[in-house]
């Protein structure tokens, strides 16, 4: 992998959201409308290549740092790519909303890299991650899902995120009230519970985590 534009980001200011894959970024231009200077927003994506064309490689794309990916688009090799990204973008992994379709490779890839596991073995090892320092992650419902059981398809990651106890909400109501939905969480968060949060929101359901006052 080589790093195609200089580093990007080494303080946090604002509170942090991170679009992650191509579900969650075509909310990018609307999100960032609604919360022009008051959080950060950044998005995370893949870019296939040309097939036809050698020196157009896949891609990682993190805001407009791009980020050279010769690895196939799969779990394994996406995790690997990530933690590269996290590494030089300790940023990363700690954001504080992060928003993303589950069922989306990068998603799913990106969750076990912040995490610090390996996909292939992540059930072997016991957690050691800081609960404190964990941003809230938030399921948009996958596309074309509607009848189908989400826990099922995305049983890997709800395991891994579950393992780690990071917070993780699915939002079952329409997405153009996304832009609602996210500053509930980023201002309220703080004083209420999960569960108080959950009540409040309309659509929203707690998958993971505790109340913040049980995970001293």
């Amino acid at each position: 992998m080589r790093l195609k534009k200089e580093k990007l980001m080494t303080k946090k200011l604002l509170k942090t959201i991170l679009l992650v894959g191509n579900h969650a970024k075509s909310h990018l231009k609307y999100i960032k409308k609604c919360f022009s200077g008051k959080y950060e927003i950044n998005y995370l994506n893949y870019q296939a290549g040309n097939p036809f064309n050698e020196l157009d490689s896949n891609k990682i794309i993190f805001n407009h740092l791009e980020i050279d990916f010769n690895g196939s688009y799969d779990i394994n090799n996406l995790t690997l790519g990530l933690s590269y990204v996290i590494k030089h973008q300790p940023f990363l992994s700690k954001i504080d909303l992060i928003i993303g379709d589950p069922t989306e490779v990068i998603f799913q890839a990106f969750s076990f890299a912040r995490l610090n596991e390996n996909p292939i073995f992540f059930k072997s090892v016991s957690s050691s991650s800081n609960l404190m320092d964990q941003g809230i992650n938030l399921f948009i419902y996958p596309m074309g899902m509607i009848c189908s059981d989400i826990r099922k398809e995305i049983s890997n990651v709800l395991y891994i995120l579950k393992k780690h106890q990071s917070q993780t909400f699915l939002l079952r109501r329409e997405e153009k009230e996304l832009h609602v939905i996210i500053d509930k969480i980023l201002t309220d968060f703080n004083s209420h519970s999960i569960y108080e949060l959950e009540d409040k929101i309309e659509g929203l359901e707690h998958l993971i985590g505790k109340p913040k006052e049980l995970l001293n």
